[in-house]
């Protein structure tokens, strides 16, 4: 069964967010074909184009365009978002061990539109590779070795951030921050 998903409703208990012209998740536009878990700041649904054996999404129900829009401010709610996939991980796949992980499974987003910075000012726009525009966690269990499972190559930091090294950018990030007095407002984004 699917439902529409609108976080802007009154229903949904979540108030409406600042970006809803292109973003489907908060207009209610995006489909939702199973929902496995939900609280006050995480929904985690099926993918509806699964990339494997199981394929889910965690995202945050506050909107956040992509992983380059994430602060040193998000650590808590990122880290609330690792936490919930291992603890379904631990329900779903008991038999996923640290030994086995490498090769059956995949975590990590596609990459938003950033620049690249080559040598000094010189630097080039790296289109968006992401087709939902609201931040979501991929959690992918064994992949398929079709063109689908290449959509998520851990080989490629390009186009797929893996969620290991996202959460240390973000640390190294804060502790920064926290070095220098500033805040992430006051900083931007910064590149993974």
């Amino acid at each position: 069964m699917s439902t529409n998903l609108n976080n802007g409703s009154a229903a949904s208990g979540v108030s409406p967010v600042s970006e809803p012209l292109e973003c489907s998740f908060c207009k209610g536009d995006f489909i939702i074909t199973a929902e496995l878990y939900r609280d006050e700041d995480l929904v985690v649904i099926d993918d509806r184009r699964p990339a494997g054996r199981t394929h889910w999404l965690v995202m945050p129900l506050r909107h956040i365009r992509s992983v380059e829009d994430l602060t040193p401010s998000d650590l808590p709610l990122y880290r609330k978002m690792l936490a919930v996939r291992e603890q379904l991980l631990a329900v779903h796949y008991p038999d996923l061990t640290p030994a086995t992980r490498y090769h059956r499974l995949r975590t990590g987003f596609h990459r938003g539109r950033r620049d690249l910075h080559i040598v000094g000012p010189l630097k080039f726009h790296v289109p968006d590779v992401i087709s939902v525009k609201h931040l979501h966690l991929h959690v992918i269990v064994d992949v398929d070795s079709t063109i689908r499972g290449m959509k998520y190559p851990l080989w490629n930091e390009l186009i797929f951030a893996k969620s290991d090294l996202v959460l240390k950018r973000l640390e190294d990030e804060d502790k920064k921050l926290k070095a220098t007095g500033e805040t992430s407002a006051e900083t931007g984004h910064a590149d993974l």
